[in-house]
């Protein structure tokens, strides 16, 4: 057994000095975002008579599908924070995980480096050990950091004992989703396919808390995520959801090193599937490679989206009531006259339309996966321009925001029109999503540049997405001024169907993008590969 895990320590430090920045940027990132939360219900909601409209708003059916069930027995900012923030946070963190892990697992697979590692003397489970003792550093870390900082606020509903239990829990519901990437990255075959599958995953249990808390709490009860929204950290301080995922992860755990020792190096346990001995037509070109090698992962995110929105489309029947004599969600949609659905639609297509943007990155960026693994010099040693290689992946991007964009809207279309007495039309809905698609090119226009000139600042753009959503999303509870979204593409997008379509800014922002996108196809006409 001890040969098993020789020099587990080693390789663990190896793979937590390749993440130390990766790793702090989600830290600071998630904790800061956390922090930001509760002085901005305290300023809003001084004291407990001024909560009344928002919890009676959460413990609408439609609002407990989207957040979770809540303890409002005692009405204070600590229950009113962890009841909006704990699935979200926990969303954000199985995020963290699933990324980093599958490049660590199936992505270094695919390199060959896991590979040169186990050419090594090391055991045969090694990595695979050193793999979940880095995410549980990383989530425990999160856990300390989160519930330090809860505690330093000096709010006086933000007690110690609830602040461990919002945070320890958060964390082990981390480590959990941890100990399933690494099963999944046991069974899939690819980086990308242990991405999409873990996401998949997260969003079945998300579904299945969501019609369980609607419907019947056993159902909900089968999904983790069930337990993390029942902490109910501030209030009744339950750990069983703790334990549960505790025990949970172990069996995960045990499973995945089984599992792991059946399997050889870069084989996959799903049955294979039987390939074609001849390529498809379309696969005779770059852009039909594309195609072929990112087909998965844009049915993973077509299928994500369009479930987001028919989430927040299911939220509309009731939306008028409220928005009724509650402060914070009333701060948000300005002069909105008693027609809160019509100006809180603009607010939730801007909320998607950044959601979609990143699949969009991702396609684009896909380029700098190719070109690290050596496979370009490969395509490019054909008759082929360096431009019409770039322009498979930018063509991609293109298609990927707009598809996005219209399943999302459609999402919400089908959503609201069951919900609603009255619902939207389908062009209203759907003009304000696909209005916001100047914006997105602007993001692939940023991207070009950053593939032709500085492929090392991909991070840098992912940054400023992160950014334009948290100046965009937060920007009123956090007092953000006006400059701050100004520098933000998806600010000057009309607000339809409230506002009047001006179509100076979207051709503004088409022109930068035209512009970044030949600035970046020359530089990588240049660069050296």
């Amino acid at each position: 057994m001890k040969s098993n895990f020789y020099q587990t320590t080693k390789i663990f430090l190896f793979y937590l000095k390749r993440n130390r920045l990766k790793m702090l940027l989600w830290l600071v990132i998630l904790v800061g975002l956390t922090l930001m939360i509760p002085p901005a219900f305290e300023s809003m909601y001084p004291d407990p008579a001024k909560m009344t409209p928002i919890i009676e708003m959460s413990e609408n059916p439609a609002m407990e599908a989207m957040l979770g069930p809540g303890d409002f027995r005692q009405a204070n900012v600590g229950v009113l924070f962890t009841h909006e923030m704990i699935l979200f946070t926990g969303i954000m963190l199985a995020i963290m995980n699933i990324t980093i892990l599958a490049k660590d697992t199936r992505g270094d697979e695919e390199d060959g480096r896991t590979e040169i590692l186990n050419a090594l003397p090391i055991g045969r489970q090694a990595t695979v050990l050193s793999h979940l003792a880095m995410c549980m550093l990383l989530n425990i870390c999160f856990a300390l950091l989160t519930t330090l900082g809860l505690v330093s606020l000096g709010i006086e509903s933000i007690d110690f004992s609830g602040a461990v239990i919002f945070s320890v829990t958060l964390g082990m519901f981390g480590i959990m989703i941890a100990t399933f990437t690494i099963l999944i990255a046991q069974i899939v075959a690819t980086s990308t396919e242990v991405v999409g599958a873990g996401i998949s995953f997260l969003l079945v249990m998300y579904l299945l808390r969501a019609f369980g808390d609607v419907s019947n709490e056993k159902l909900s009860l089968i999904s983790p995520m069930g337990w993390l929204s029942r902490s109910y950290a501030f209030s009744e301080n339950n750990w069983w959801p703790f334990w549960w995922m505790l025990i949970l992860s172990i069996i995960v755990v045990c499973l995945s090193f089984k599992l792991n020792a059946m399997r050889d190096m870069n084989e996959t346990l799903l049955p294979k599937s039987v390939h074609r001995r001849h390529a498809k037509w379309y696969m005779k070109s770059p852009l039909g490679l594309q195609i072929r090698l990112q087909k998965s992962a844009f049915i993973y995110f077509s299928i994500g989206l369009f479930v987001l929105g028919l989430s927040y489309g299911s939220i509309f029947g009731d939306i008028n009531d409220f928005f009724e004599n509650n402060p914070l969600l009333k701060s948000m949609i300005p002069n909105a006259s008693g027609n809160y659905a019509e100006h809180f639609l603009p607010q939730l297509m801007l909320i998607m339309a950044m959601v979609s943007t990143i699949p969009v990155l991702m396609t684009l960026f896909k380029v700098k996966k190719e070109q690290d693994k050596g496979y370009t010099v490969f395509v490019l040693s054909k008759p082929l321009s360096r431009g019409k290689y770039l322009l498979s992946f930018w063509l991609l991007a293109l298609v990927n925001a707009v598809v996005m964009l219209f399943l999302s809207g459609l999402g919400l279309y089908v959503g609201q029109y069951y919900a609603m007495k009255e619902p939207f039309q389908f062009d209203t809905i759907i003009t304000s999503a696909i209005v916001h698609v100047p914006a997105i090119l602007v993001f692939i226009g940023i991207g070009t540049l950053i593939v032709g000139w500085g492929m090392r600042l991909v991070l840098a753009v992912y940054a400023f997405l992160a950014y334009t959503f948290l100046v965009n999303y937060l920007g009123v509870l956090l007092n953000i001024k006006a400059w701050m979204k100004d520098i933000t593409p998806f600010k000057h997008i009309p607000q339809l169907p409230i506002e009047d379509f001006h179509i100076q800014p979207s051709i503004v922002m088409f022109i930068i993008f035209v512009v970044l996108s030949i600035i970046g196809f020359i530089g990588f006409g240049k660069k050296d590969l």
